[in-house]
């Protein structure tokens, strides 16, 4: 480590708005990178509380927004990537703003992020804690997060920074963020009082924000190495914090992410890998073959931080073709235009050809919007509507609540809930239906047409979870098309333990406009 200077300052700002404390942080990177500020570690704490998106997160597929505005909950973006988080008064917010050189790094790995952490790793010990650092870049005690981090650069300094929950209100988290599911693969549990924990309920009692302070220093003086000086803004950074606020209070900034069209011009693909999630959202002009405009949204970290909206007009007015599209976005990686810790092309090759194969079934006579329903697996729609799909999968959480069927694989076709509906429609398509119960016995039964020789299936599940298991479809090897079903999902309803052990208590509905779309244009009624 190259340590140019070994006194930094210890700046603590008293608790603001949210905007504010998103000006504060751009107007000290920026200056930090011009060598106009000193090597920083900040406190941050918020009044209001607030939910914050990443920076590359579209506020309406994240925030409940109705919700907020009616719980005086503020909401902005941070100049960081990741997820979206609730930072309530509670929360202590740490950061680290200093020259690349003192790590001897000009793009972030993970080496840069553990040896961001281990300071708060010690605090966490000094308050006999066990903690522990979890790549990519999470704090966790006995595998449960304590403290999220996330980082950005500016010219030659870093910006990197985290939470400590002392408190946690996990109703109001829940209330006020659309949580996203595909979260909970990586994390390999679904609940978030599983996944999440806090000093309150690690020691039984929430330590004075002053000791907790105290301690995250002495953990930053001993891990870096440094000499930590209570200091305030310089008349600079004042005079830039101020200028700045009013872009950061603004809904441009807000809302500097939009990916929402008229139905029938957008259609999306979503992967989730090991280090994020990645959603292609694309505009697209069908006559022309083009892409009027695309949004490359997610919880991952990229440097730098606005490489990803370069990205995004090298493919603004592209020719729809797999090929071409294909070659600039691995174009971007291997020039190293863009860095994200973890991810390579292929991670957003992936929800790309997902969102161009939604966009080939328009060519079979299915409006756009339609096709944004429909999702295929181990091919594309015109094999497998090739291959004549012999079986239907229905969702048992499409049955009526008090149907005595309900956990059960079959159906008696009594017509009063969609899945006896889309059971006669298979019917009359000569298809053999059966409900799937849970992940297990959905990937049970895939084992078991395939062992039959059964070529190709039309099944019926929620977006969220096709997202969740896209690489488990793959894997089973049976080509299918997966239609999205109506209505609150487990997933939405914080209920995808429940629905993944067959024990989800409320009602989907499967989309009968949409079978019947796919069936019509196959032939098979």
């Amino acid at each position: 480590m190259n340590q140019q200077t070994k006194v930094w300052r210890l700046l603590d700002t008293p608790p603001m708005t949210a905007a504010e404390n998103m000006a504060m942080d751009e107007t000290l990177v920026e200056l930090k990178g011009i060598g106009r500020s000193p090597n920083t570690i900040r406190f941050l704490q918020f009044s209001p509380r607030c939910v914050l998106v990443g920076f590359h997160q579209a506020v309406s597929e994240e925030i409940r927004e109705e919700y907020c505005a009616e719980n005086n909950i503020h909401i902005n973006r941070r100049v960081t990537g990741g997820g979206a988080i609730l930072f309530d008064e509670s929360q202590l917010g740490w950061e680290v703003i200093c020259d690349k050189d003192f790590f001897g790094l000009k793009i972030p790995n993970q080496r840069l992020f553990r040896s961001l952490c281990e300071p708060v790793v010690l605090a966490l010990k000094s308050l006999g804690l066990e903690a522990l650092f979890r790549p990519r870049n999470d704090i966790e005690i006995m595998g449960r997060k304590i403290s999220g981090t996330g980082g950005t650069d500016s010219d030659g300094a870093f910006l990197f920074q985290g939470t400590m929950l002392t408190d946690f209100d996990v109703d109001t988290m829940l209330r006020s963020l659309r949580i996203p599911v595909e979260k909970l693969k990586a994390k390999e549990i679904d609940s978030v009082k599983e996944r999440v924990t806090c000093l309150a309920w690690e020691l039984g009692h929430t330590p004075p924000v002053s000791e907790i302070k105290q301690v995250i220093v002495r953990g930053f003086e001993k891990a870096l190495e440094i000499k930590l000086e209570p200091g305030g803004l310089t008349p600079a950074e004042e005079a830039l914090f101020r200028q700045k606020l009013p872009y950061f209070q603004s809904d441009e900034w807000i809302n500097l992410v939009r990916p929402k069209f008229a139905r029938q011009d957008v259609v999306q693909g979503a992967y989730k890998s090991e280090s994020g999630l990645v959603r292609f959202t694309l505009v697209v002009n069908l006559p022309q073959r083009r892409v009027k405009n695309v949004f490359i949204t997610g919880d991952f970290l990229s440097f730098p931080p606005r490489a990803l909206f370069d990205m995004e007009a090298s493919l603004r007015g592209a020719k729809l073709d797999s090929d071409f599209l294909h070659a600039l976005v691995i174009d971007f990686f291997s020039k190293g235009l863009i860095a994200i810790p973890g991810m390579g092309p292929e991670d957003f090759l992936k929800p790309l050809d997902q969102a161009l194969k939604k966009i080939e079934i328009a060519d079979y006579g299915i409006p756009l919007h339609l096709c944004n329903l429909i999702s295929v697996t181990n091919g594309s729609f015109g094999q497998i509507i090739g291959l004549k799909p012999s079986a239907l999968l229905l969702p048992y959480c499409s049955k009526l609540t008090s149907c005595d069927l309900r956990y059960s694989k079959i159906c008696r076709g009594c017509g009063e809930c969609t899945v006896g509906a889309a059971r006669d429609i298979g019917l009359k398509a000569r298809m053999k239906s059966v409900c799937i119960m849970s992940f297990e016995d959905l990937m049970d039964e895939l084992l078991r047409l395939k062992s039959k020789g059964v070529k190709a299936f039309i099944g019926c599940c929620c977006q969220p979870f096709f997202t969740k298991h896209v690489d488990d479809f793959e894997r089973a090897g049976v080509p299918g098309i997966l239609l999205d079903i109506d209505n609150t999902t487990c997933y939405e309803l914080d209920k995808a333990k429940e629905a993944y052990a067959g024990r989800f208590e409320s009602q989907t509905s499967v989309n009968l406009e949409l079978l019947n779309a796919v069936m019509a244009v196959s032939g098979m009624i």
